[in-house]
């Protein structure tokens, strides 16, 4: 059932900005949804003649089009979709400047000296407070929020500054607007400037990813990325590792930690691109983690649009699990050996333990600064912060048994993994 009011109350400082956006909209002063408008604006803020490759056109233009006929956005929404798109445009013209050309070359992407760590898993699976845990050890070096969002450079006030320390502002200065529009989102997923985060921005460059999808109502988009092939994903992957590549800076005495849910699928791609890759996946009960994920999904949709679609929303996220796990099962089985499962009530039980088997299983050396570190992250609260997080899958048209039965080698894998007889 659609509805038009949101169950999120709309804050002062929402309804403020709703109404400041759409006078500038009517001035035409705000970013447009519009293809040509946001290609010219990306090239002059970036001070780049022309964009060396075209492959970026398709994506947008699907995006574009279902942004506009789709996604029912508000004022509000439609300009923060058209900044979105706008800095990942202006972010594709100064990695075409450190490509030298329309595509990454093979020295433009990641070649850690050390192995890094990959996290994923379905939301509310434990990855943030694995990823903070493992991002505690002095060797371990996250990607932070700033970076994420902000990896080459800020386009406040109309033009591109690459200091990290105007990035840094910038990121903070976003999720202060965020918390006093939406703060019930701190209570879902709480986010800090310089703390480790998910490499959701670093994927949006290509305008190839499922983040897309999870953010907006945006069926036509969604049609056109399932139908991509394996050479489509190898190329998006390849501009996400470029993007880590300038971020690493030749770092040789400390080890990546990230995480996105999004590297489930293309675990075979990351393992092909970084050959030293290391891979861990979370698991839980799929009807927990499945709620959680339709109430992440409305909560973000929720925040650009007058209309709140739970039903719509759940089964959105049904049919992304019946896409999503079955490839991501398949690509765990071709790398076992490089692949660590973890199970959400290990880590929670004895954290501790969690981390020195994945260190074990991994070959990462287990000192006593890693340890102090982690007891020490452990002892400061890690996890959650800013409010409850309360869902039922019932709110968004959902059974227990519509959730198993989208993901029956999920559910085997998850109960074996809880029961010690993992294969």
């Amino acid at each position: 059932m659609i509805r038009t009011r949101s169950p999120y109350r709309r804050s002062l400082g929402y309804r403020l900005a709703q109404f400041a956006t759409w006078v500038d909209e009517q001035r035409r002063a705000s970013p447009r949804l519009d293809e040509e408008w946001l290609e010219r604006r990306a090239l002059t803020i970036a001070e780049h003649p022309s964009f060396a490759g075209i492959s970026f056109r398709e994506p947008l233009h699907r995006l574009v089009a279902s942004l506009r006929g789709e996604a029912r956005l508000n004022a509000l929404g439609r300009a923060h979709a058209a900044g979105t798109l706008l800095g990942q445009l202006v972010t594709r013209a100064c990695l075409e400047t450190n490509w030298c050309g329309p595509t990454p070359r093979s020295q433009d992407l990641l070649r850690p000296a050390r192995p890094p760590v990959f996290i994923f898993g379905l939301h509310r699976t434990g990855t943030t407070l694995l990823q903070r845990l493992l991002a505690a050890d002095p060797a371990a070096r996250p990607l932070l929020y700033w970076e994420s969002y902000n990896p080459l450079v800020t386009i406040d006030r109309g033009r591109a500054n690459g200091s990290p320390a105007a990035r840094r502002q910038s990121a903070t200065d976003v999720l202060n607007i965020v918390r006093r529009i939406a703060p019930y989102l701190d209570g879902i997923h709480d986010t800090e400037a310089d703390g480790p985060e998910e490499c959701y921005w670093l994927l949006m460059a290509s305008l190839v990813t499922e983040a897309f999808p999870l953010q907006w109502r945006v069926g036509g988009y969604r049609d056109w990325l399932d139908a991509r092939t394996e050479a489509d994903w190898d190329a998006a992957y390849r501009e996400y590792l470029s993007l880590l590549h300038l971020l690493d800076g030749g770092m040789t005495d400390r080890h990546w930690v990230l995480k996105c849910p999004f590297h489930a699928p293309r675990v075979d791609t990351l393992a092909r691109l970084v050959p030293t890759a290391i891979f861990v996946q979370t698991y839980r009960d799929i009807r927990e983690s499945a709620g959680s994920l339709c109430s992440m999904t409305t909560a973000l949709r929720a925040m650009g649009s007058d209309t709140w679609d739970p039903v719509g929303d759940g089964r959105d996220v049904l049919a992304g699990l019946r896409r999503s796990m079955p490839a991501a099962m398949r690509a765990a089985r071709l790398h076992p050996d490089r692949v660590i499962d973890v199970h959400y009530r290990d880590l929670v039980r004895d954290p501790t333990a969690t981390i020195r088997r994945i260190y074990e299983r991994a070959g990462l050396p287990w000192t006593v600064d890693a340890e102090a570190a982690i007891r020490s992250r452990l002892a400061s609260g890690t996890q959650h912060g800013g409010g409850r997080h309360r869902y039922s899958l019932a709110e968004f048209g959902l059974a227990e048994a519509d959730v198993e039965a989208a993901c029956p080698e999920y559910v085997d894998m998850e109960r074996r993994i809880l029961l010690g007889q993992r294969s």
